[in-house]
């Protein structure tokens, strides 16, 4: 353990120095390189002048002459030798700083980017390796400058798209969360002015959904009647001419009420669906650039999600609402039908057969064959129209002639029976083999069939009703049309119970994987359409 105490010591004395040499400056180790060579030459001449001349000019002159010329001789070495050493310093000065102040210069460089200043840049003064360094350092300055930037406008997007999400995780109302989110929008791009126009699928028209900062001259442009005409931006939007993100669009509502017609239009789909626009007025002092315009993409698309989760929010809500509704109607029919039927075997079928036990008990004290066999004349009549009674209950519940005879004839009675009841002058075509059609998929039909002949008598005051059954692309093909007055549907969408048949339709044709559509207008009549394909009711 003693014996390595010397060598430790040693090696830091050595290391010691080395650390010492590296540490001095630069123009220091570059004089001392070409200063230590030539004092090194001069003092070897000194010492062979001293020794070594005298000696060999001992065998050739006198002992004063060999003094003389010694003196001699070592004065031109001395003069000789300080000559060089002050040449060597003058070239030593220029090396070093021809050598350094490349070097001093990246040392200031690298010390104003360390500060932030990342516009400074070094001079390329030679093409050598100080000069390739210098170049490597700009590059890799212009890198971190470009890096720098991008990671700004990362920042700057994540950031804008953090806060949009944000305010759409509120539980607000979808137009106050659209709102909210063109504050951001508006603030983010530096602007003043935005608004936000959504589409309604079910009416096919835009509505006003938001604005923001918009003036008062502009107000009334924006706020049109659903029937009014649609902007050039919404044409585009509606014709798919709008690439995502930035658009210049040019609004002729804007003309009069701003001093530009310019806005961005970023158009607001998914899901295959188109929701809206959101226009942007331009402003002269805030020019839309590059990172504006992709930031506009991602707000676009990310606004677009927004109202497409809004949308099929509502419709789930309603849809879960309508199911309620539904269940609740068919609940309170069923109740109904059953109080009903109950009623018409208590007041038909049940005094019929009262009636019948009472003539038969007659009949008991009677001893007259032709009394009893005119009483039993009348029994046959009770009995005949009690079983009429209970055949047409019977039927109503579910009419034997779908197994008997199939869905064709079985509609072409139903329209028979309630246009003969009701007075009604109707029709009914029907093209289809029963025999490649399902038992519930003739059921849902012959019930939709029912329901909407049902609308009509009740409601239409027709004078006219169509039927047609045909098979159509691999499926059923089922409509009901009148002309009678007619109905605004999205008006009815709006009264709850009043559309409880249509809904009836509407999951009776969801059950069997079909759809349903309603056309209808005031004083223009109805025309119910159901498809069902074979395919889904196969399975």
């Amino acid at each position: 353990m003693n014996s390595d105490l010397p060598l430790t010591a040693a090696r830091r004395f050595g290391n010691r120095i080395y650390d010492l040499i590296l540490s001095v400056p630069v123009h220091i180790k570059i004089a001392g390189l070409v200063l230590v060579p030539v004092l090194v030459l001069g003092f070897s001449l000194n010492y062979w002048v001293a020794l070594g001349l005298q000696d060999w000019l001992s065998y050739l002159l006198t002992d004063v002459r060999v003094a003389a010329a010694m003196r001699a001789g070592r004065r031109s070495v001395q003069f000789v030798t300080v000559l060089a050493a002050a040449s060597s310093i003058l070239i030593a000065y220029l090396l070093t700083y021809i050598l350094t102040r490349p070097l001093l210069e990246l040392r200031k460089m690298a010390q104003r980017v360390a500060a932030g200043d990342l516009t400074a840049r070094v001079p390329i003064r030679s093409r050598d390796e100080v000069g390739d360094l210098a170049g490597a350092v700009n590059t890799m300055t212009d890198h971190l400058v470009a890096t720098q930037a991008e990671l700004a406008s990362s920042n700057h997007q994540l950031t804008a798209i953090n806060r949009i999400i944000l305010a759409a995780n509120r539980p607000a109302e979808i137009h106050d969360v659209l709102f909210a989110v063109l504050t951001i929008v508006v603030d983010v791009l530096s602007l003043k002015t935005g608004w936000i126009y959504l589409r309604d699928p079910d009416r096919d028209y835009f509505h006003l959904a938001t604005w923001c900062g918009v003036p008062v001259a502009l107000q009334s442009a924006l706020l049109h009647a659903p029937d009014a005409p649609q902007c050039n931006c919404q044409k585009r939007f509606m014709e798919g001419e709008l690439a995502p993100g930035f658009n210049s669009c040019t609004c002729l509502r804007l003309n009069g009420a701003v001093a530009a017609a310019e806005h961005i239009s970023v158009p607001l789909a998914a899901l295959d669906q188109r929701f809206g626009v959101m226009n942007l007025l331009v402003e002269p002092a805030h020019p839309v650039t590059e990172e504006d315009k992709v930031l506009l993409r991602a707000i676009g698309a990310q606004l677009a999600e927004i109202v497409a989760n809004a949308w099929l929010r509502i419709k789930l809500d309603e849809k879960e609402l309508a199911r309620q509704l539904l269940l609740e109607y068919l609940v309170n029919a069923q109740e109904e039908e059953r109080s009903r039927l109950a009623r018409e075997l208590h007041d038909g079928a049940g005094q019929m057969l009262t009636s019948l036990l009472v003539r038969i008990k007659a009949l008991e004290k009677k001893g007259d064959p032709e009394a009893i066999r005119a009483g039993l004349s009348a029994m046959l009549d009770v009995a005949a129209q009690t079983l009429e009674q209970v055949r047409d209950l019977s039927y109503r519940l579910r009419p034997a002639s779908l197994e008997e005879f199939g869905l064709a004839v079985t509609i072409e009675t139903l329209v028979h029976d309630m246009t003969q009841e009701s007075g009604l002058r109707g029709a009914c075509n029907t093209t289809i083999d029963d025999r490649v059609l399902p038992p519930e998929l003739q059921v849902t039909l012959y019930r939709i069939a029912q329901e909407a002949l049902t609308n009509v008598v009740r409601h239409a005051r027709a004078a006219h009703v169509n039927v047609a059954l045909a098979a159509s692309d691999g499926g059923v093909h089922l409509c009901i049309e009148d002309d009678g007055c007619g109905f605004s549907p999205y008006q009815l969408a709006q009264s709850g119970r009043q559309h409880m048949g249509l809904i009836s339709m509407q999951e009776r044709a969801e059950i069997v994987g079909g759809t349903l559509s309603v056309t209808s207008a005031p004083s223009q009549g109805t025309r119910v359409e159901v498809f069902a394909p074979l395919a889904a009711t196969a399975r």
